[in-house]
């Protein structure tokens, strides 16, 4: 009996072990590893690009002078931004350093060496972020003349500007700024002012409001406007002909131009693919208001009035183009 009662337990211990093996297949066949996490996010992009294409029925500058009123006027402004520091937690938030061209191309220029291309300006530029709500920075930027018109304009430029738009978020913005343009040497950039060692400052404000924080539509609606003030040699470093003689001396004023206009930008990321980056289509109009008679009498060294009886003191310029960010 005892016998039997052995093998009775052994034989119990085996189909017990049996059927634990058995449960232990199955479960090891249905088990399935953990998923591996997903791989980090890539780091944002640290340099930036930048490519505008603009077509205008004139060349105004900002500073007011009228540099060419005939024809088809075309400006291409193309370059890279690096993006070196970024910390929102920090006193200055970032900080950037940008390269760039400016060409501007006059369909009448017809020169016999470098047919209508009339000017080409390049730059370098360190921006910041401070307080995440004020943008400053400085520019240095040259201006040459490939038909040689003038000399090589050497200048900087710096600026600050309040960002009112990151402190509320609202779709409707003011963005007031203020930027000094100091001429350090070369020929005057209006034509009759000091060359060199000279300087205006441009006050203005960028009313914007972006419909797509309103309707989801993405354009925006922008009215720039500035004046331009400094001191009177800026303008005029003493040439006459402003009237019906040659000699008769020119009015001096502090204050050189008023310009305002209303500007669209429509993003065109439902045409284009943003990953060929984020490309834009623009058009406006903006209208300058030439407060010093200086900027009449340079008109007739540019060649856009005949004298300084015909010069345009109310200049409107239309525009349209497009462009792209990377």
């Amino acid at each position: 009996m005892t016998f039997k009662r052995v093998a009775a337990a052994c034989v119990g211990a085996a189909l017990s072990l049996a059927i634990a093996s058995f449960g232990s297949g199955a479960s090891a066949a249905d088990w399935t590893p953990p998923k591996e996490p997903p791989p980090p996010a890539p780091p944002p992009l640290d340099i930036h690009g930048f490519f505008d294409v603009t077509f205008a029925n004139d060349y105004m500058t900002p500073r007011g002078l009228l540099v060419t009123n005939t024809g088809l006027t075309t400006q291409i402004v193309s370059g890279l931004t690096f993006s070196l520091y970024k910390n929102p937690d920090t006193w200055i938030n970032s900080f950037s350093v940008t390269v760039g061209t400016f060409n501007d191309l006059w369909s009448q220029q017809n020169h016999v060496q470098v047919g209508s291309w009339n000017e080409f300006d390049w730059w370098v530029s360190a921006d910041w972020t401070i307080a995440k709500y004020w943008k400053t920075g400085v520019t240095y930027i040259t201006f040459l003349s490939p038909p040689g018109n003038f000399r090589q304009e050497r200048n900087i430029e710096p600026y600050i500007r309040f960002d009112d738009g990151a402190l509320t978020g609202w779709a409707f913005t003011i963005n007031p700024y203020v930027k000094l343009f100091y001429a350090i040497a070369g020929d005057s950039t209006v034509v009759v002012g000091n060359q060199g060692d000279t300087y205006d400052v441009e006050i203005g404000i960028v009313p914007t409001l972006d419909l797509k924080k309103i309707t989801g539509v993405p354009l925006t609606i922008a009215a720039p406007t500035w004046v331009t003030v400094g001191p009177s040699s800026y303008w005029n470093r003493g040439v006459t002909g402003c009237g019906l003689a040659t000699t008769t001396p020119c009015s001096l004023s502090n204050a050189g131009v008023f310009t305002t206009g209303l500007a669209l930008k429509e993003t065109l990321d439902w045409l284009v693919p943003t990953r060929w980056g984020t490309w834009y289509a623009k058009g406006g109009v903006q209208y300058y208001h030439i407060i010093n008679d200086s900027l009449l009498l340079a008109q007739t060294f540019t060649g856009t009035a005949n004298s300084f009886a015909t010069a345009h003191r109310e200049v409107w310029v239309g525009y349209g183009g497009l462009g792209f960010t990377f």
